[in-house]
């Protein structure tokens, strides 16, 4: 169990960390898939969603499409402008999800400024962090709340009844207490869900009128593991979704 000094440090550390964060998301175009016909997947970055301002490093992205039977197509990254983009081709009719995975390291903040590696490699740091980021799109009618993709962080969502309940996890177990934004497609700043329960769960029930797309993002920093050469990890997922 934490410490009751780390988990306040940690807790300013995620408020730090929301205020600074742009989000990253992605999304089919167009959003609906068909059997034999491709499709382009945009992964963006920024404060205008759906608009990208910024493209995050391909090279780093570990990019997948799961089909409704289950099967995993691996698929190849590449910049393209201010996004990075890739094509995809469905075989199968039906509830696809399109997620990548964005592990970025650690880095250590050192006197003579910001490295690479842990405090194993720089015995002078003043902080140590790993950065992960993660992101899922539904394409198509989800209906209940599909299975997790096992990703380290990921949300997954159904919506029913005129809202959406969303649940936040790490390594497949509840994160709670940590705030949900959602951006609205066309809308200037996200709106507050607000804070994910015990089960990591929080509802979010769009304005009358209100229709996707949309974006629930999350953010926050994690302990590190016993063991680790670093101090925390920044964590920042996100789920597209339409309806």
């Amino acid at each position: 169990m934490l410490s009751r000094s780390l988990r306040v440090a940690l807790g300013g550390l995620v408020c730090t960390f929301a205020a600074v964060a742009h989000y990253t998301w992605i999304a089919p175009q167009p959003a609906t898939l068909e059997p034999g016909k491709a499709v382009a997947i945009q992964i963006g970055h920024g404060h205008k969603f759906p608009a990208s301002e910024e493209a995050i490093s391909a090279s780093q992205i570990d990019l997948f499409v799961v089909a409704p039977s289950g099967a995993k197509v691996k698929l190849q990254a590449a910049p393209a402008g201010t996004g990075v983009r890739s094509q995809f081709t469905s075989k199968e009719a039906g509830f696809h999800r399109i997620a990548f995975v964005q592990d970025r390291g650690v880095r250590s903040r050192t006197p003579d400024g910001v490295k690479p590696g842990g405090r194993d490699k720089n015995p002078t740091a003043t902080q140590a962090s790993r950065t992960l980021r993660t992101a899922v799109s539904y394409a198509g009618a989800a209906g209940p709340a599909p299975q997790p993709l096992k990703i380290e962080v990921e949300i997954v969502a159904a919506f029913a009844g005129g809202a959406w309940s969303v649940q936040l996890l790490h390594q497949g177990k509840p994160v709670a207490d940590t705030p949900v934004e959602v951006f609205v497609a066309g809308a200037s700043k996200p709106v507050d869900a607000g804070k994910t329960g015990g089960d990591g769960r929080v509802r979010y029930q769009p304005s009358p009128g209100v229709k996707g797309p949309a974006l629930f993002s999350a953010a926050w920093k994690g302990a590190a593991p016993a063991g680790a050469t670093y101090d925390f990890t920044n964590f920042e997922t996100s789920l597209y979704v339409s309806w």
